[in-house]
């Protein structure tokens, strides 16, 4: 059962209850650290650490923050801990070209279990408030024999999202009707399995729909040194009204990771390697794509002076080829925030004339609980786990995607393109990290 810590608020803090928070105020926030098996961590210090938490200023993932120690806190007998902020270590007033503006920060606790670790990232407002229990997901990760050169991986199932404490409420949404209250209730953890080179990039990673989950031997490609991971992840606010004390809120976002496997390489060349690609981004001479390299690769804009992006790539093989599978790794594509829908992929002999050789739809993530508030914590704060590549899942700036193709006649050029959800329009493409086809 869940400790009720809300009995040891200090003195101070209800003397102050209702004034305005100054900074040199003090803030408490309660939590509870337990192992996999669920019993508690007890005299462990806890190494607590704070960023400037921006909402402004372009991708995160692409300008991650910089968190540095701050404080500690110990654990007692029953794993739970007292964190004493001041006030104005989470949030101040600054003057900014000439205009008064609040920089808020938010503060992060790992904890670690034989490879496998709970990721806590939180930011307060107000007053004292209770933390999301601290406890890694037994993940039980496995990896096994499949059929037809696929491998098996199988997990445990993901953890629950976090348990609203006695004390707290949900965060309160905009009704549609007059007198409705809707309650923004977390995320739903879901299973993402990441196929990863070892110390480096992903290389695949996809919403399981349940263990175990077959990674096909195009997915693995020719890479070798890989090795396999499950990751799950849920946000929410919660807030606090104590009798007599001062309104606040803890906006969280909770990350669990398991253990990495290695995981069986195929050496599946694919025949896309090292074709030459049309457009290609300022200042490079080879086709960034198809080289077999993971690193994300920005498009150029169509001209300097103007925000438009390209709506297709073109890829011209050493030679005539049936492809009959492609896989797209990290493409970033939207029209005015509008993800894609559909990935036309069309051959051609000459260049001129193109004939279909199949469609790829993305993904949807499962549930409806997904957008607005807590949706927005998961893809801003997608970079503070800091033993993993950030955890992309947002499906317009870091797409993969894999699917079948067919062709009568062998093709020399072929071409990718797509539309989004609400439109016919093309999408701009604005990154990629790979583009591989197969025969």
């Amino acid at each position: 059962m869940r400790p009720f810590f809300r009995h040891l608020l200090p003195l101070a803090a209800l003397l102050s209850a209702g004034c305005e928070l100054y900074p040199e105020d003090p803030i408490f926030a309660y939590g509870q650290v337990l192992r996999t098996d669920g019993t508690p961590v007890s005299g462990a210090t806890l190494s607590f650490e704070r960023a400037l938490s921006s909402w402004r200023g372009g991708v995160p993932t692409l300008n991650p923050p910089e968190f540095s120690p701050h404080a500690s806190a110990t654990t007692r007998a029953e794993g739970a801990f007292t964190l004493e902020l001041l006030a104005g270590a989470t949030s101040e007033r600054v003057m900014t070209g000439g205009y008064y503006d609040w920089r808020s920060y938010r503060f992060r606790i790992v904890s670690q279990e034989e490879g496998r670790a709970a990721i806590l990232s939180f930011e307060l407002g107000g007053g004292d408030v209770e933390l999301p229990s601290l406890r890694p997901w037994a993940a039980d990760l496995s990896v096994g024999d499949g059929t037809e050169g696929h491998v098996a991986v199988s997990f445990a199932p993901v953890p629950l999202r976090p348990e609203l404490p006695p004390t707290g409420t949900w965060r309160v949404s905009t009704a549609l009707e007059p007198g409705e209250v809707w309650y923004d209730e977390a995320t739903t953890p879901r299973p993402v399995v990441q196929l990863l080179q070892r110390g480096g990039a992903v290389l695949w990673q996809e919403e399981a729909a349940g263990s175990p989950w077959m990674a096909a031997p195009w997915l693995r490609e020719d890479f070798d040194e890989l090795e396999v991971m499950v990751r799950a992840q849920s946000s929410g606010e919660w807030q606090f009204e104590p009798l007599g004390g001062r309104v606040s809120s803890v906006g969280y976002r909770l990350e669990w990771r398991s253990e990495r496997l290695p995981m069986p390489g195929v050496g599946l060349h694919p025949i896309s390697r090292g074709a030459s690609c049309e457009p290609l981004p300022a200042g490079v001479t080879a086709c960034p794509w198809t080289d077999g390299q993971l690193a994300s690769v920005k498009f150029s804009p169509v001209s300097s002076q103007s925000e438009r992006w390209p709506q297709e790539l073109r890829l011209t093989l050493a030679a005539p080829a049936r492809p009959s599978r492609i896989v797209v790794r990290g493409l970033a594509a939207d029209y005015v925030n509008n993800p894609l829908k559909t990935l036309f992929v069309e051959g051609s002999e000459d260049g001129e004339r193109w004939v279909s050789l199949g469609q790829v739809i993305r993904p949807s993530l499962g549930g409806t609980d997904r957008g607005g508030y807590r949706d927005h914590l998961e893809v801003l704060w997608a970079a503070d786990n800091p033993l993993d590549p950030a955890l992309e899942v947002d499906l317009s700036t870091n797409l993969y995607l894999e699917g079948a193709l067919h062709t009568e006649v062998a093709v020399r050029h072929v071409r990718l393109r797509g539309v989004p959800i609400e439109s016919s329009r093309p999408v701009e493409l604005k990154a990629l990290k790979e583009v591989s086809l197969f025969e």
